[in-house]
């Protein structure tokens, strides 16, 4: 008898605890649900699942705004740098097959590459981790000033960067460049004997049952698309199409096109070792000592966290699988507006309630508080907000709020901004560069020649200050 009881004891304790998870993760995802309605303007879709089964999914916005047609959980949105974990992950299944290792020179794949320090010294470690030093063609003048037409294959992006200067030496710091993504997609071109498009759609997106996700031309019929938005530049508050502002298809480094159901069976694939044996996928999930990005991995929160994945953003774009490894969730976020416009809301607030505050989760919606009281209530009132915490503001963020009340035509908003930042920062050139612009939209040219001198002052090499000086002053 006594036996029986401490089983139904056992059997109550353990259902009571269930119920509570339950209702815990049900709290969450309320709570999550009802801050995404309330983004004004929000568009793209999300996907939040518990213990590998999905629990929330809903679509928002438009995917065409001239149409009026809206987004629905199986809209194709762009994907921008996720496509680096395809990458990554191609590599290291070649890696595990024993077709290249991680010290293998560049040079052993591409050996009539011109530059023969990037032949000799650059590894497929260091392109993983973006260390090797390559000049960013994404950004380069030859880029950005030619019709992105041009630009359909690998191949065709090698004179944006081959011979060009390395931007540092190999292994000696950390940045970010597509360049180093866009090799390694050659590398796996040459080791598989295949196209990089046929190598991860048999290797990776067919693996994983990803029927809708694919590097596509973005000037052809793209099945349920969602066009991107940006902020004109153009017309001040009106939104433009990013057609025109990247490649005309997804590559190595990025680009393509997925929904938010095949991206979370790539995480899913991924965490539960379908795609690469156990050893590959935790030495790709292993958080590096210095530093937020592994080998084609990037983590989030504080060091130890166990939150992994890979996020992507351009004009128009914003783009991120996470999964939560203590908590046993994983995130799909896919948004076609600007990262300020919703995306980096939403990712914040669902890692601030799935995984609880850290302090730079705590500055960024500090941070959000003071430019809302600023534009609401005027810069006064925002001072007070400052001088009452003790918490840091978000330089980054502050910024890009100025710019967009600039792109949306709102000079007085945006000086307002910058002067926060300018009295915040006063070390940060940038900041006194900044406000000079909005003056100068503003047409306050006495004061727009004050900050750009201020800037110059603190950074004699900036250019920019430079050129809008001699423009203003003559």
């Amino acid at each position: 008898m006594k036996k029986i009881i401490y089983l139904l004891v056992i059997v109550t304790i353990f259902s009571c605890e269930k119920k509570k998870s339950v209702s815990n993760h049900n709290r969450k995802v309320a709570e999550i649900a009802n801050y995404l309605d309330s983004l004004e303007g929000f568009t793209g879709a999300v996907l939040i699942a518990k213990n590998d089964s999905i629990i929330f999914k809903k679509a928002y916005g438009f995917a065409h705004l001239g149409h009026k047609v809206k987004n629905n959980t199986d809209t194709k949105f762009s994907y921008a740098s996720v496509g680096k974990s395809f990458t990554a992950v191609a590599i290291f299944q070649l890696i595990q097959a024993g077709k290249l290792s991680l010290d293998d020179p560049i040079g052993k794949f591409l050996p009539n590459y011109p530059n023969k320090i990037v032949r000799d010294s650059i590894t497929i470690r260091l392109l993983l981790t973006h260390r090797s030093g390559l000049p960013d063609y994404f950004y380069s003048d030859k880029f950005l000033n030619t019709s992105k037409e041009k630009f359909r294959t690998m191949e065709s992006l090698t004179n944006l960067y081959e011979n060009e200067p390395m931007e540092f030496k190999p292994n000696e710091q950390f940045s970010y460049r597509n360049t180093n993504y866009i090799l390694l997609g050659r590398i796996i071109e040459t080791v598989s004997k295949m196209s990089y498009e046929d190598y991860i759609k048999k290797y990776v997106f067919s693996i994983a049952n990803m029927q809708n996700t694919g590097n596509f031309d973005i000037d052809h019929i793209i099945e349920n698309e969602a066009e991107n938005y940006t902020l004109s530049d153009v017309y001040p508050n009106q939104l433009q199409k990013t057609i025109f502002m990247s490649a005309v298809k997804g590559s190595s480094a990025g680009g393509g096109y997925t929904t938010i159901n095949d991206l979370y069976k790539f995480a899913l694939a991924f965490k539960n070792n379908k795609l690469l044996n156990a050893y590959y996928t935790n030495f790709m999930k292993k958080e590096p000592e210095n530093g937020s990005y592994g080998y084609g991995m990037q983590f989030a929160g504080e060091k130890g966290s166990g939150i992994y994945g890979h996020s992507g953003g351009h004009f128009g774009i914003g783009a991120e699988w996470r999964i939560f490894e203590k908590q046993n969730y994983t995130i799909i976020l896919l948004t076609n507006k600007d990262l300020d416009q919703g995306f980096l809301d939403a990712r914040f607030f669902i890692e601030k309630t799935i995984a609880g505050s850290t302090p730079k989760l705590n500055n960024y919606f500090y941070t959000k508080k003071v430019i809302k009281t600023c534009l609401d209530k005027g810069i006064k009132e925002a001072k007070i907000v400052i001088n009452e915490s003790q918490l840091e503001l978000s330089e980054a963020d502050l910024n890009a709020k100025g710019y967009e009340m600039i792109k949306r035509g709102l000079y007085k908003k945006a000086t307002d901004l910058f002067t926060l930042e300018v009295l915040s920062f006063p070390k940060s050139y940038e900041a006194y560069d900044s406000l000079g612009e909005a003056y100068m939209m503003d047409g306050q040219i006495k004061k727009a020649i004050e900050n750009y001198k201020k800037s110059l002052k603190l950074n004699t090499e900036n250019t920019n200050a430079k050129e809008k000086l001699k423009k203003l002053q003559e």
